[in-house]
């Protein structure tokens, strides 16, 4: 749930004082956990600050994007933005693996905390404030010189033709809510990161099994999606943008409707659908391990299009409130995500990888009449939503 408060503080406040509360409980965290004696309860309390720090800041960067970038070039910045919680469950056992010995995982923590705290000091001293309610166009502070004493409240700009500050209020987030796209959109995300995290779970398990790979060996397996979802949110992106230019250009009136980003979800569910079907059966089948590994890579791409797509579609419809779209969409994955890493282990040992993925891939394919629905009523549903305030 911090997401959600995060980004409504964002939306309200301002976007650095979130980085800056953020990113200092995880720098903090990781460094105690680095230094201070073992204790489990030490350890428990600790691991909750540093996930606080983590996951707050998803939903305030993609608020950070939206804010400085037009729509015309948001989907190729936010490809950017989107490759760290993408490359994250990537990279993470690469790296991890470094580590993995009783005697160094204090190097864990003591790692994350060194890679954080230059981007930390990078955002307390150089980035200037972004919300759109608070410094307007931005023409305040675009001269502003790269080192800068940080202040813990933007005054709010007097230019009158920026948008004004909205109110915190729960009840404009349900009615967020209300709309069906945004939810679709983000329930859909959810069901297909499920089964792109269950893949990388089962990683151990399936080809140290099947095919008596080593943990160096299964942690190298994981830059198969890597390396895909990294080419593919760069490409999703551009093409993105290129298309909706295109549109522009057609359209009588210069401008194209938010659901024309949406519509090649339905590509980028079917390819993720199609590698979840590959990795399962190709695995259960004994065939050679790049097969099984081609499909984990296609699923990473469809997931790269779908996250690409959500988000520019999301930051669209509802620039005031992009934080707090992005944060709904990230608190579902995780839930999803969880619950993936709750059940695969059973899933595999009862039906087998072949249909546990088949499983996996018919929730993709499960996802595409949304989309469809989105397709044909969205800007009706657009419409009904702005009537009602």
């Amino acid at each position: 749930m911090v997401p959600l408060f995060g980004a409504v503080a964002s939306d309200v406040g301002g976007r650095k004082l979130v980085y800056m509360v953020g990113l200092g409980s995880f720098l903090v965290a990781n460094i105690l956990l680095a230094t201070l004696p073992a204790h489990i309860a030490l350890l428990f309390i600790l691991r909750i600050f540093q996930a606080f720090g983590s996951c707050i800041v998803f939903s305030v960067g993609a608020g950070t994007v939206a804010d400085i970038t037009e729509p015309a070039k948001r989907a190729s910045a936010l490809a950017w933005f989107l490759m760290g919680p993408q490359l994250g469950p990537v990279f993470g056992p690469l790296i991890g693996g470094a580590f993995a010995d009783v005697s160094r995982w204090r190097w864990v923590f003591g790692f994350l905390g060194l890679i954080c705290l230059p981007v930390y000091c990078a955002i307390l001293f150089c980035m200037p404030e972004t919300l759109r309610s608070l410094v307007g166009n931005g023409a305040g502070v675009a001269h502003q010189p790269w080192f800068s004493i940080p202040k813990l409240r933007t005054t709010p700009s007097s230019d009158i033709k920026g948008p004004k500050i909205p109110r915190p209020s729960f009840r404009k987030f349900l009615q967020l809510l209300k709309y069906p796209p945004h939810l679709i959109v983000s329930f859909n995300g959810a069901f297909q990161f499920a089964g792109l995290y269950g893949m990388y779970i089962s990683f151990p398990t399936v080809l140290k099994k099947t095919y008596n790979w080593s943990t160096a060996e299964v942690s190298y397996a994981y830059l198969a999606p890597g390396i895909s979802m990294f080419f593919a949110s760069i490409i999703v992106g551009r093409g993105s943008d290129w298309l909706r230019k295109r549109a522009i250009a057609k359209s009588p009136d210069g401008k194209v409707a938010p659901e024309r980003r949406i519509a090649y979800q339905i590509i980028g569910f079917s390819i993720a659908a199609a590698g979840k079907f590959m990795y399962g059966w190709f695995c259960q089948a004994r065939v050679m391990p790049a097969a099984g590994l081609i499909g984990s890579a296609l699923s990473s791409v469809g997931t790269s299009i779908v996250f690409v797509t959500s988000t520019s579609f999301q930051t669209e419809c509802d620039p005031a409130q992009t934080a707090s779209l992005v944060a709904l969409g990230g608190l579902l994955r995780n839930i999803a995500a969880a619950l993936a890493a709750v059940v695969m282990d059973g899933l595999l040992k009862k039906a087998g990888v072949g249909w546990t993925f088949t499983i996996f891939g018919v929730m993709d394919i499960l996802c595409i009449p949304g989309i469809l629905l989105i397709i044909f009523k969205g800007a009706e549903m657009r419409a009904v939503l702005k009537a009602q305030g």
